[in-house]
Order: structure tokens, then sequence, then C-alpha cells
């Protein structure tokens, strides 16, 4: 490694425009320059799959706007995907799916970031891309208008998103007379009057490469990358830029609440408080401290209100947020009744007081230090992922402040930790906004891995799959429960997501508290749900079967083997916590009713399965959820999570014969529940229109317009999934980027074992209801009874393959998927097999399963919202 890094650094004095960084013998760190035209380059290798992901930080967003022009930097980030002086739109965004890429791009408050994410041996043309839109974008005028509807969709589905409401209410008061305050999505006001003049003025002052930075991760050579970075980016020359608003640091003198009402059922409290700026020497104590007090199982926060039997609060989290000019130390909350605030308050301000009597311990720092390094592995697996994440530190503090950011934190003590939190916490002076329900009127509411894979069957019935490579350091396993919705009771439904809740607060052995402490000691992250607060997280959820996704580091396999077990096999299911997680699901089903989208999709598959196990809804209702005891969760444990009924799927790089023999002797014993399951029936087919609506008073309408399809292993199924790739880039293509009628608009196929689905949707305007649904079935038409394009085709098989990658780059997803086809009847290495069985599919496929499937006359629509 020292003689090659020696050559580097020799290429690089001969490079004209490049100043050497200093030499570094770790090869995880990134190598960073300066071009001769002031853009900074970050170079970080990442051998682990044959992708490279390209990211280019703009310092351009709300930050740098006024309140004239708020929402302007967002607007620019959609306008430059829509033509260059050499290339349309099309060219753009089909180009780089041609290519099995990604192509995307997102605006914060102080950055644009666009992001390319390509094979290897692609990426030259992707940055020819990138550098095209940063700095020859033409905004045709047909495209501004068409963009200008898109965004003022995309701000009337966040007015719809209570989430977003609470965190522009909080910057609005905790960061008002700086531009922090200013949303970034900007106002529907000032996105319809920007003139095409203004967005160029914009666009000329901070589109500069010495106004941008370019990060690259991936499977590349350094010497290489350079020279496409110069050939591609140091040729455009430099500009002056504007002297940026001076920011001042705005201390917090007294405590101030402030209140605001919107449609909601919870509250919502957010406290801030003065914290150390990232450079001072208080900031890696006071990070450590944020973290701790963030632990579910040891934050005495936590545990004073959300512990017990009459918890204060439903959920708890601490951040702290870092800007360049300043640092703040953020409380979110969310309680079910706006009474209890006040005692909210008054219990953080006591908790606060006493933390120099009950700080964290040695044994706690190294288990937030272990959590913190091991996450790091996990988001480097994901090459765009990782400078996302990254993006706001990399911008505001540099990423030499990033590359000693872990270790800094080691050298943080007991003793440092105490010290920083009598120094600004013991006598706290915070700024909190509530957000109230509304009161009622009267009161005033391509590549095959090279990878080993052994499959076999324990005495028990367990199913276990190993995915042997060397690629990484990260040990991932899946468990998957078969036939969830089928398996769950007449009148219990949600039984299984509320276990999977609450297999995480115990178990004989362990403690909550224990548990967690275990699983931070080893780093390791276990995900039982999907996400419900970041929008279309549902990817994992399905009637179909349930999952447990468990990552740690090789390093840590038999410690996490044993934790996974210990869960798995002797849950506690505290009476308590079951409670707590009703009350938690109860809470998100009725937010979930709230919202179109989710909303919709329920609709659509009740009306397409009916009584079939499909339709159930997967959370259950208030009224089943609440009939469930904790005998009904035991005796559903025995069974649904009995060796017979999980498949366990692992990818490592740890030797198969040595996984298998823990896998053996933590699960080996594992005694049968003797079930016996007949099988899930096929759906009955469609024979007339059925039509569900359910009126909503929301900004949105949203649409599912679908029906059935085949099993995964009919000879239709690959056909199916190149004609479904065509019809969603229509969609998209004609729907929302011509017409402007969407945010959010595609299709989508999904494969059991003797049948599937298909669903188009949409969420538009309820002016645009008449037009967006016969949009969809214009294009349902035109895929049915016209051939498709020679490079339709092409870039749809090129997408499955980017798709496929992209969603099998970190070791878990490896395991996810490897189970779930396997459960499908398709077989673990069905993704191995799928691009050859996609490569032969034709145009002429494409219409025939077109015009099998795809019936027009007799469908599913589920309509969600005003019409």
């Amino acid at each position: 490694m020292k003689r090659r890094m020696m050559l580097l650094i020799s290429l690089f004095l001969f490079l004209p425009g490049f100043f050497p960084p200093p030499v570094s013998s770790d090869e995880n760190r990134a190598l960073n320059f300066t071009l001769s035209n002031g853009m900074k380059v970050i170079l970080k290798e990442n051998h682990a799959n044959p992708m490279i992901a390209s990211l280019v930080y703009v310092n351009a967003g709300s930050k740098y706007e006024t309140d004239y022009n708020n929402g302007i930097t967002h607007l620019l980030e959609h306008l430059l995907f829509d033509g260059t002086k050499r290339r349309t739109r099309e060219q753009i965004t089909e180009g780089i799916k041609s290519k099995g890429g990604y192509i995307n791009a997102f605006t914060s408050k102080e950055l644009t970031c666009y992001i390319v994410l390509l094979p290897s041996e692609f990426i030259e043309y992707g940055m020819d891309i990138q550098s095209d839109m940063l700095f020859h974008s033409i905004f045709p005028d047909s495209e501004l208008a068409k963009e200008r509807k898109v965004v003022i969709e995309e701000i009337k589905k966040d007015q719809d998103n209570i989430s977003y409401q609470v965190e522009k209410f909080f910057d609005s008061q905790v960061y008002r007379g700086t531009p922090y305050a200013r949303p970034v999505i900007g106002y529907q006001n000032i996105i319809a009057t920007l003139s095409k003049e203004q967005i160029k003025d914009y666009y000329s002052t901070y589109y500069k490469p010495n106004n941008m930075i370019a990060m690259l991760i991936g499977d590349f050579e350094p010497e290489k990358m350079l020279e496409l970075l110069e050939i591609y980016f140091g040729e455009i020359p430099p500009r002056p830029l504007p002297e940026p608003d001076k920011i001042e640091s705005f201390p917090l003198v007294e405590k101030r609440i402030r209140y605001k009402e919107e449609k909601t059922d919870n509250a919502y409290l957010s406290l801030s408080f003065e914290a150390p700026h990232f450079t001072d020497p208080d900031f890696f104590p006071f990070d450590i401290l944020t973290h701790y007090l963030n632990s579910e199982e040891i934050s005495p926060i936590y545990k004073a209100i959300l512990k017990g039997e009459n918890p204060l609060a439903l959920e708890f989290s601490a951040d702290l947020e870092i800007k360049k000019e300043f640092s703040r130390l953020n409380f979110h909350l969310t309680t079910d009744s706006p009474e209890k605030v006040q005692k909210i308050l008054k219990t953080i301000e006591d908790c606060l007081k006493k933390l120099d009597e009950n700080t964290p311990t040695q044994e706690d720092l190294d288990r937030i230090v272990t959590s913190k390094k091991t996450k790091e592995y996990y988001i480097e697996e994901k090459l765009h992922h990782y400078p996302m994440y990254k993006a706001s530190m990399i911008v505001n503090c540099g990423i030499e402040f990033l590359e000693s950011y872990l270790d800094q934190l080691e050298l943080v003590t007991p003793k440092s930790v105490r010290r920083v939190a009598e120094k600004y916490l013991s006598e706290p002076t915070y700024l909190a906004t509530v957000v109230v329900p509304k009161k009622p009127k009267e009161e005033k509411q391509k590549e095959k891995s090279k990878s080993h894979y052994h499959k076999e069957i324990l005495k028990n019935g367990l199913t276990v799959i190993i995915k042997e490579n060397p690629y990484s350091e990260v040990l991932g396993i899946n468990i998957l429960g078969k036939n969830r919705s089928a398996f769950e009771p007449e009148g219990k439904t949600g039984i299984t997501d509320l276990l999977n809740r609450v297999l995480l607060k115990g178990t004989e052995q362990r403690s909550g508290e224990k548990l967690v402490q275990d699983k931070e000691r080893i780093g390791a992250e276990i995900t039982l749900v999907d996400n419900p607060y970041i929008p279309y997280d549902d990817l994992y959820t399905t009637p179909r079967f349930s999952f447990i996704k468990f990552q740690t580091i090789d390093e840590f396999a038999e410690q996490g083997i044993e934790l996974l077990a210990d869960m798995i096999r002797n849950p506690a299911l505290p009476e308590q916590q079951i409670e707590n997680s009703k009350m938690e699901m109860i809470g998100l089903i009725k937010r979930e009713e709230g919202n179109t989208y989710k909303s919709a999709k329920k609709l659509f598959y009740s009306e397409l399965f009916g009584d079939h196990p499909y339709g159930k809804n997967i959370m259950g209702t208030p009224q089943t959820l609440a009939s469930l005891t904790r005998d009904d969760l035991v005796e559903f444990h025995l069974k649904f999570y009995s060796p017979e009924n999980m498949i366990m799927t692992i990818a490592t790089s740890i030797d198969t014969e040595e996984i298998l023999d823990l896998i053996k002797q933590y699960f080996g014993d594992m005694p049968k529940a003797g079930i016996t399951f007949s099988g899930i029936p096929v759906p009955e087919q469609i024979t007339a229109p059925k039509k569900s609506e359910k009126p909503m008073e929301k900004e949105q309408v949203y649409i599912y317009l679908g029906g059935l399809l085949p099993g995964i292993n009919d000879t239709d199924a690959p056909a199916l999934k190149v004609m479904n790739s065509i019809l969603s880039s229509r969609l998209g293509q004609n729907l929302r980027e011509k017409m402007g009628l969407a945010y959010s608009v595609g299709s989508g196929v999904s494969f059991d074992r003797d049948f599937g689905w298909y669903a188009a949707s949409i969420g538009t305007s309820p002016k645009n209801y008449d037009q967006a649904l016969s949009g969809i079935f214009n294009e349902l038409k035109q895929i049915k009874n016209t051939l498709a394009k020679e490079e339709e085709l092409e870039k749809a098989k090129n997408s499955i393959w980017g798709n496929l990658l992209f969603y099998r780059l970190t070791r878990i997803n490896q395991a996810f998927w490897m189970g779930v086809n396997e459960f499908s009847g398709a077989g673990y290495d069905y993704d191995q097999n799928l691009i050859d069985m996609i490569q032969p599919v034709t145009r002429e496929d494409v219409k025939r399963v077109a015009g099998k499937y795809l019936d027009t006359k007799n469908y599913v629509l589920a309509v969600v919202g005003k019409k």
C-alpha cells in the first residue's frame, strides 16, 4: 500500500491543477483535492460492488435565497433534468437508465446534491451527463411550466403531511431571523411567479465549479478517476462568488414556547438547546451525550417519559444539528394529549438538571462508539447513500472533520461528558414549539456476483441459506416468517406486527435495557417493521410474510447470532410493552387513515383480494389490536416463529461451514410446532370493473388501478417485468414530465408462487383527476396495441438489471431478497438467473403479455381523496 500511495502522489504532482493531500496509511480514508478552477474533489474507493456513485454538492439551498425567491433552489434542481444544449430531458434521465443506472437529486437548506449511480463501466457516461446538466442547462419554456406544476403538487403533498408541518413550524421559530427559517420547498405563490430571468440569474450565480464539491465513491482507480474529473469538470472556468450573508449564532436567553394548531390527533413537542460549535473542544463529548440521551434503554429522559404504566409520550428522539455557524441540540416528542405537554417539559428539565449525576459510564461510551463505527460499515455499502447522509457534514464541516470524527469520539471520557452536561444543560434554556390538534369550530383542530451459496434444511425444519463472498465485513441475516396474513387467526389481524414490535423489548434472560446494551455492544441493527415516517418506505411490508433483518459485522458473528436466537426463541413479551406497542400501532393506523397514498393502497388491496388473506389490513384495526392479549401473542409466537415456518438467509464473508455450525448451535435444537398449512389460494379472477372510492378532504387525490397476473414461475413472468418497466417509464415521462400532473406516478408488478398482480398509481390534484385516470388508461392501451421501441426494450432490461444491483447493494438486503425469492417458489438464486431470463424478451413478447393481462374492461380501481 505504501508503494502504491507514493506512485499516486507522484502522479498528482505532475497533474496540473491538483494539490496533493497528505499521505495516509489508512486505505479507507478519502483522498481530497482541489482542481485548478477551485472545484473540490473527494475520492473514496470501495471495490465491494462493480458500481460507482458520483455526487456533486452545490453550495446552493434555501440558506442562499431571499424571502422573495424562497424555493428557487429546489425548483432549479427539477429544471436541471429538463435539457441542456446537447441533450433533451429524455436523453438525460432515460440515458442513465439505459445503462442500468440511477439519477436523482435533492435540495436542503445548505446545499443541492446531484447523484448518479452507475455500473463502473458506464461512469464516464454518467459524469458527462452530470457535468452537462450542472453547467449547460437551458430551461425550455415548456419544461419550466411543467416543473412549476410538479413542484406545486409536491408542496400540496407536504401540506397533507403532519411531520412536514411540525418541522416547518419548528424551523420558522427556532431559526427566526436567519435563512435557516425558510422552508426548502418554498411556497406556491412564489413558485408560480418566479420569472425565467430570476431562475437563470440564480443559476449563473451559484452553479460554478468553485462553488461545488464532487464526491465519488465506488469501484475505481483514483488515477483514472482524476483524469475523468479533469475532462468533465476541470475545464469549466471559475467565476466570482457573492459575499455570503453573515449568520450570527444567537443565544437562547430565556425559555420560550410557541403553539400552533394543525389537523392532527396527537400533539408534537420540539425543543432546541444551545450546543457547542463543531470546532469547539466540547463538541465531541456533547455529541456522545446526545447519543446517550437518544438511547432507548439508558437515556434518563427516555425512561422518565416513555416507561411505566402511563407514559407521558409516545415517541422521543434527540439529535445534534450541525450548522456551519452554530450547533443545536434538538428534542422531538409525540404525545397523545396536549394536556401532557407541560408535565413533559417539567420532567425533561428535571432530568437535565440531574445529568451530571447520571451520565454515561465507560461501558456506555464504548457501546455508543461501537454503534457509530458499525453504522459506518453499513452505510458504506450503500454507495450513493454514504455521501448523501454525510452531505451536510461534508459541506458544513469539511471532509477532514468527517474523516477524524470517529477517532475524536474514541477520545471522549465519562468525565468530559459530565463536564459538558453541567456546562450546557444544568440550567436548561430552550425554545419549544408545540403543534396541537385543531379545536372543533364551536371551540375554535447486470453482473452475477462471484459468490458461493449453500442451502440446508435442518432436522427441525428450519430452512437455512448462506451466501458467502469476501466483499464486505458486514454480516446480514434475515428471518422470514411465512404466510403472514394467512397465518393470523380470525379476528386477530395485526398480531404479527404487534409481536415483531414487542420482540425487541426483552427476553427471558435479558431485560429490554440489557438487550439494547448487548445489541449496541456489537453495533448490531435490528429491523422488524418499515419506518412509517419515511414516505413510501413500505417496500418490505407485505401480507405475504414478516421479516427480521439483523446485521452486525463478521467480528461479532457468534455474539450476534446468540442474541438473535435469544430474542426469537425466548421473548419476554412484557404486558406493559404490549400495551404500549398497541397504542403506538393505533396511532399509526389513525395517521395512515389521513394519508391518501396509504389509504388508496389499502383500499386497492382490499378490493383486489376481497376475503383472500392478502386483502387483510397488515397492521390490523384498533378493534382487533385492542382484543389481543399476552396469551394470544405467546401462542401465536410459538407457531409463527417455529422452525418449520421460517426461512433464514445469511450473507457473509465467513466460511459457510463455520456460519452453519453457529446456526445449528443456537437454532438447531429449536423444537418443532407441528404446524400444517394448506397453502395460499389463488384469488378469484376479475370479471367486471371493481371500483371503490373513499372521500377525503385533502389537497391530493390518489388513484390505484390494476389486476391479477400469473405466478412467478410462469413463462410470461419475465416479459411482464419488462413490460412493466416500459409502462412505468412511460407513465412518468408522459403524466409527470410532459403533463405535470403528479409528483409520484408509476406502475409495479408483484409475483407470488401461483399468482401475481400489477398496479398503476398516481397522486394528483382533484382538478386533474379525470385527466390522470384517462392518462393511465391511455398508456395501458398504447402498450397493449403498439410495439415498444427497441431503445425502450433495451432501457427496460438495463433498468431491471440496475434496480437489481441497487436493491442488493447491502448484505442485509441480499439476505432479505434471497429469502423472499425462496419463499416465492423461484429459488434463492432467482436474482442470479433473472438477467438471463429477461434477455430473450422481445417487443412482440411485451405487446403479447400486455394484451393478455392488462384488461382495460375488467380491473380494480381504488380512489382516495376528493375528485
